[in-house]
């Protein structure tokens, strides 16, 4: 079987990557007479150069579902009022109108996440390789960029070329550390698979769409698709792990056709509002109403558990009268209206024929409660022998029909269980007084991302009190408010608690 991960680039028959499968299938059949039973295809592109669907398709997870299920950003298509396209052969003074407003956009969402310490990437598409030297050339005149821009250039198939592919692969290793030094790329078309990362706010295509060589959509806007805030939903509204697309009306096209194939509206962004990201951070000014929570030991710690000779001289006898009990029940049916007896029988009760697996039972049972896992073999002749030599007032034959049916009764297994149990776990856990070895400051919390509601209290240590819902807002007034708390805060997963 073969396993191929971005299997539309080796789909094709001309292709060399095809051309060496088929070689080594021939091969395998030459000297072992079989060759490959099956190919399994993974891509997020299962489409041909023409841009229709591969015919073996099986499963197909859609951009949709990926969308809507918050695996990935939310796309945004961002509209230029007013812009056209004007004739040059320069790819700056054409596209110069969706240039600034990506720069722009670009520009909000790096003054809204600086407090959260993420360095959005401007993604530039070029026609070709001369037109993407013309906008670093451009780009790289503007303060706020000069130094910051990543030039890749590729081939016409979209592979990148070989002077440009250790710099891009060491800009995508580290596009979300402090070494990278890039915030803008420029590459020419649309980069294949591998260049995609999480920090892509906004992508800018300058290019007409309608070469030769069809543009898959879901290669315009799929190097921006990965989550900046993987732990948070995309939030249109508040413009957490969103990807504003911005082009000319070819590139709208392009993804008005990729709404269309997916059966997906994409939401439009005014380029007028301002990108405003709630952040919740620690207010220096209201460092006196800091807190620290106690980080305590454990009160219970879990003991190496082990089984000796002696262990069965641990658990007390319950002196269980062995009876001769009568082993019949009685059955009736009664009339549910009349309440008289309409059927009525005499039944011998059914006694357990495997002793074995009573006592596996309560082996089980036992291990189960005293939270122990990889002992069923040590414990389970403590049990047998228990039963055998200590549970009845006299030592008792496992065979003996009376014996089984006592032991399968629920109230004596209750009391078996339970003895064991509470002789047994001072030998699996120690119980001991909790004490505070860590603390953990409020001050010290990392400012984080918050799409949820607010609100601004004035003896809490941050900006903003997180709140899920309405009534933790009401909550938060209420205790802003209240002259017998000096201090409060909501405990959520970014402080580090739990």
């Amino acid at each position: 079987m073969i396993l191929k991960d971005e299997a539309h680039h080796i789909y094709n028959y001309e292709k060399r990557w095809k051309q060496i499968l088929i070689d080594l299938h021939k091969s395998l059949e030459s000297s072992y007479g079989k060759g490959f039973n099956s190919e399994l295809d993974f891509s997020a592109t299962p489409r041909g150069e023409n841009g229709a669907l591969f015919p073996w398709l099986i499963v197909d997870f859609t951009l949709k579902e990926a969308i809507e299920m918050n695996i990935v950003k939310r796309p945004l298509k961002g509209i230029v009022q007013s812009a056209t396209e004007i004739t040059s052969t320069n790819v700056v003074e054409r596209y110069r109108a969706w240039i600034e407003a990506g720069i722009k956009r670009w520009q909000e969402y790096k003054d809204a996440l600086v407090k959260l310490n993420k360095k959005p990437i401007l993604f530039f598409q070029c026609p070709d390789n001369k037109q993407a030297d013309q906008l670093k050339e451009y780009l790289e005149k503007l303060p706020q960029l000069s130094g910051k821009i990543l030039l890749i250039h590729t081939d016409s198939t979209g592979e990148v070329a070989k002077s440009d592919i250790e710099e891009a692969r060491k800009f995508a290793q580290t596009v979300d550390s402090d070494e990278n030094t890039y915030e803008v790329i420029v590459s020419t078309m649309m980069l294949n698979e591998g260049w995609d990362v999480r920090n892509v706010n906004v992508i800018v295509g300058l290019r007409s769409y309608t070469s030769e060589r069809n543009v898959l959509p879901e290669q315009v806007i799929g190097r921006g698709l990965r989550k900046m805030f993987p732990d948070e939903n995309a939030s249109v509204n508040d413009f957490v792990n969103v990807l504003e697309v911005i082009g000319p009306p070819g590139l709208m096209q392009i993804i008005e056709e990729l709404e269309k194939n997916e059966n997906i509206t994409f939401g439009t962004t005014n380029l007028g509002n301002q990108v405003n990201v709630t952040t919740i951070f620690v207010d220096m000014d209201k460092k006196q109403f800091d807190l620290e929570i106690p980080i305590l030991t454990p009160a219970i710690t879990v003991r190496e558990f082990e089984i000796d000779e002696h262990t069965l001289d641990k658990i007390p006898s319950l002196n269980v009268k062995l009876e001769n009990k009568v082993f019949k029940t009685t059955y009736k049916a009664v009339d549910m209206v009349t309440g008289a007896v309409k059927v009525e029988r005499n039944w011998d009760l059914p006694v357990p024929q495997d002793v074995k697996s009573v006592i596996a039972f309560y082996t089980g049972r036992i291990l189960k409660e005293l939270n122990l896992s990889n002992m069923f073999a040590d414990l389970y002749p403590i049990v047998k022998e228990y039963i055998e030599k200590r549970l009845f007032d006299q030592e008792v034959n496992l065979e003996d029909p009376r014996v089984l049916f006592q032991i399968s009764e629920p109230e004596l297994q209750d009391k078996l269980i339970k003895t064991f149990v509470d002789n047994l776990k001072d030998l699996a856990f120690t119980v001991r007084e909790a004490t505070i070895f860590d603390r953990i400051r409020l001050s010290d919390t990392q400012p984080f991302v918050w799409t949820k509601k607010v609100y601004q209290a004035t003896r809490c240590i941050f900006n903003y009190v997180p709140c899920d819902n309405d009534l933790e807002v009401d909550f938060s007034r209420f205790l802003d408010s209240t002259n017998d708390v000096k201090s409060f805060a909501k405990l959520v997963r970014k402080i580090g608690f739990f």
